[in-house]
């Protein structure tokens, strides 16, 4: 039965979140902490596959509670509940919370956000995965810049000046970091001349993502004939710059962002690791056999589940790696609202829509499916709407 810890220092709340929850005793161990320091004392007794935790709270707060399960109990599923995070926390919450859930959440929100954090760790901890993918060599170590920056977001003290020293230290990196910031895709009010004004215009987040996209994409091992590098990194930036438009008014604007750059990293894990087999999945592909099954029968795995695998085992957040798993076939994964997952999907049919030479073309879905998301989630903008917006956004060519 899966352990969930409740942690708010105001007991109404706890009340009310037991009594809202009532129906998944169940299914759920559920225990109640009111404060921080009682949820201590509670995780040094059992273990806890979930932890939900308020932020604004007394003596510990939720982002202490949050730093120390992560040290001490890495594989908890960590989920903020809260109605309040100012700009520093939140860029602590980019390395230490897997959800962020904003007061007051309907109970059925609650529990879809527990649901799909369990069924993503199920994921990430599948032995039968880890070996099939162990036995391809498609299991990459985090690349090293955006590793380093990872391990500094975490601490409050972070600026802007010791981000941008460990982008500097990789030249190439950092030359591609300032070109994406001086295209016009980001509009900004003028030219950035530094990796530091990066960063200052940018945001912390967003400068991470365009580390990891600029690792990811440098040239290397060949990919196999079907796959092209530059096509895919053009690709990823407008589906991320497109989603994180349809997102701008959410606290996840940048995950948002950050699964549109990485959505389809498993062609570039099985396009490397496995050439031979992923070009005959898209050559069968290209002959009529949908995508996933060719995947499957010649490489033995699909790509959104290569890529969230790897992410899941970097502990990119799990909005990320749902996303990455799942954007072939959204409709899969059961949600009550517009997510990150549901950006991704709009923005890669809206970019099919307007600039369908930046897909790639065994990738090219069809736009009913936003559609269908549009009247399913209640987006409050038109289709046509946001073909507009798209058209104007990525009007500019990407130069690779």
């Amino acid at each position: 039965m899966t352990r969930i810890l409740f942690v708010d220092d105001e007991p109404q709340v706890l009340e009310g979140l037991k009594s809202s929850l009532y129906t998944r005793r169940k299914d759920w161990n559920m225990h109640f902490a009111q404060g921080g320091a009682n949820a201590i004392a509670l995780m040094r007794e059992t273990h806890f596959d979930v932890l939900v935790t308020d932020l604004r709270m007394p003596e510990v707060d939720g982002t202490t509670l949050l730093a120390r399960t992560r040290t001490e109990s890495p594989d908890t599923i960590c989920i903020v509940l809260s109605g309040y995070s100012d700009e520093e926390q939140s860029q602590r919450l980019i390395s230490l919370a897997h959800r962020y859930l904003s007061k007051p959440c309907e109970p059925t929100r609650l529990e879809e956000c527990v649901n799909r954090c369990l069924a993503i760790r199920a994921l990430i901890q599948s032995e039968d995965l880890r070996a099939q993918l162990g036995s391809l060599g498609a299991l990459s170590p985090m690349p090293a810049t955006f590793a380093a920056l990872q391990r500094v977001l975490a601490d409050p003290k972070t600026d802007a000046r010791k981000v941008a020293t460990i982008v500097q230290k990789d030249p190439a990196i950092a030359a591609r970091v300032l070109q994406a910031c001086n295209s016009a895709f980001f509009r900004l009010p003028r030219r950035v001349a530094n990796i530091q004004q990066a960063v200052s215009y940018l945001g912390l987040s967003t400068v991470r993502s365009l580390v990891l996209s600029a690792e990811l994409f440098k040239p290397g091992k060949p990919l196999c004939a079907a796959l092209d590098l530059g096509q895919l990194q053009r690709h990823a930036l407008s589906v991320a710059l497109m989603a994180r438009s349809l997102a701008a008014e959410t606290v996840w604007a940048e995950d948002a962002f950050l699964a549109g750059l990485l959505h389809d990293i498993g062609f570039l894990i099985l396009g490397r690791q496995c050439k031979v087999e992923m070009q005959q999945a898209l050559e069968a592909h290209t002959a009529g056999m949908p995508l996933e099954d060719a995947e499957r029968k010649f490489v033995g795995v699909d790509h959104g589940t290569a890529g969230a695998y790897l992410l899941g085992l970097w502990a990119l957040p799990y909005d990320v790696v749902e996303t990455v798993a799942n954007h072939m076939v959204p409709e899969r994964i059961d949600r009550i609202e517009f997510d990150v997952l549901g950006a991704v999907v709009m923005a890669h049919a809206l970019v099919l829509s307007v600039r369908p030479h930046d897909v790639p073309v065994f990738d090219a879905r069809t736009s009913p499916v936003a559609k269908s998301y549009l009247r399913t989630l209640g987006y409050p903008d038109s289709w046509e709407s946001m073909i507009d917006r798209a058209s104007s956004l990525l009007e500019t060519e990407w130069i690779v």
